[in-house]
């Protein structure tokens, strides 16, 4: 993702690449997770079609003084730049962009529905539905039914510009056996192994992961992941004396993760709120069976095969419920699905989430407003 803006604006719109559309990709900050994987998928899929897509963040990451300049020469860009679309991300991003690409009169201003209603904080919310109900924006990218039926009660003004444009997902690389991370983190070959991975913040609610550990005897619990709650985590397994189980290996590359998941038995998917569940789909196509919260876009994109294949690679447990979390952990191990059922299930995820079906959509979504 490019964050130098010397270099990242391409010459004037009628004198580079007139017959493709140009894109401006614009994102709150660059860091790992879903968003900046969807981002990245976006810009190498539609510069492959012959679109011209640049991505841009608001923070520099270089302190408030060059955050600012990187502010006033995106706005500059934006308002005299022929941008056929702008694709806004997260909640500051979009409102910046939003606001700016309807002053700059881009044709297409597109923000897309990173966070549940209950993920956005009050003051990006009052803006959202402001600019949602009032024509800032254009159009919303919801990239789950569930996501778009969770701003039901909003204004029809603002729910008909919504348009849906399911996530795709690249499997996580095969394992390549460079770490043994059981042989690294002292666990033993024969321990029922649970892994997560994601930041280590509210929304993940891996401290509930910890609670049930109390809950499950002998199993160990690798996160890969960091974040703001590491040393909550970090105490909380302490006080439940569970340290000696609860493995934080901090952040990994995407192409470590093959092995992280190879290693493991089951992936937990606690969250509070997702839009997609991304890193659920990702250990699905790898074969893992999951255990998530019962939350209804969850059972959306976990739940793709017939009924006997749902239900042995997949349960739910009550959102923030250690007990329920332990209870379907138990329930899965003591029902584990084959090796066969395993890489079934991996391949319909694979078919069903695919990138190139996202990017298919995303083509036809930009050349229908192109006219």
């Amino acid at each position: 993702m490019r964050h130098e803006f010397s270099s990242a604006f391409p010459e004037a719109a009628d004198t580079l690449n007139p017959s493709g559309m140009r894109i401006l990709q614009l994102v709150t900050h660059d860091k790992m997770g879903g968003v900046r994987t969807l981002v990245q998928m976006v810009e190498t899929g539609l510069h492959a079609r012959g679109f011209d897509v640049q991505t841009l963040s608001l923070d520099t990451g270089h302190g408030t003084v060059a955050t600012l300049r990187n502010l006033a020469r995106l706005a500059w860009a934006i308002l005299s730049r022929k941008y056929d679309a702008i694709f806004t991300y997260q909640a500051a991003a979009s409102v910046f962009g939003g606001f700016l690409g309807f002053l700059g009169r881009v044709p297409v201003r597109a923000a897309h529905h990173t966070a549940a209603p209950e993920g956005i904080r009050r003051h990006w919310k009052a803006l959202d539905w402001l600019f949602g109900s009032t024509g800032i924006f254009t159009h919303f990218v919801s990239n789950s039914v569930s996501t778009s039926a969770s701003f039901g009660k909003w204004p029809a003004a603002y729910r008909r510009r919504f348009i849906l444009i399911p996530h795709g997902v690249d499997p996580i690389p095969p394992a390549r056996a460079a770490v043994d991370w059981r042989q690294r983190l002292s666990i033993a070959p024969d321990a029922f192994l649970l892994v997560a991975t994601g930041r280590l913040v509210d929304q993940k609610d891996h401290g509930v992961l910890v609670e049930a550990l109390r809950l499950l005897p002998g199993m160990h619990l690798i996160i890969a992941g960091d974040g703001p709650n590491r040393a909550a985590l970090e105490d909380k397994a302490r006080a439940l004396d569970v340290a000696e189980r609860v493995h934080l290996v901090g952040s990994i590359d995407r192409d470590e993760l093959g092995d992280i998941l190879t290693t493991g038995n089951i992936y937990v998917f606690p969250s509070i709120w997702e839009t997609f569940g991304l890193a659920g789909v990702e250990a699905s196509m790898a074969g893992l069976p999951v255990v998530a919260s019962d939350l209804p876009v969850l059972r959306e994109v976990l739940c793709i095969g017939d009924e006997h294949e749902n239900v042995s690679m997949t349960r739910f447990h009550p959102p923030c419920d250690a007990t329920g979390l332990a209870d379907a952990v138990k329930d899965l191990a003591a029902n584990y699905p084959d090796a066969q059922l395993r890489s079934d299930f991996a391949r319909l995820h694979r078919e069903h989430h695919s990138r190139e079906l996202m990017l298919e959509r995303y083509t036809n979504f930009l050349r229908s407003e192109a006219g």
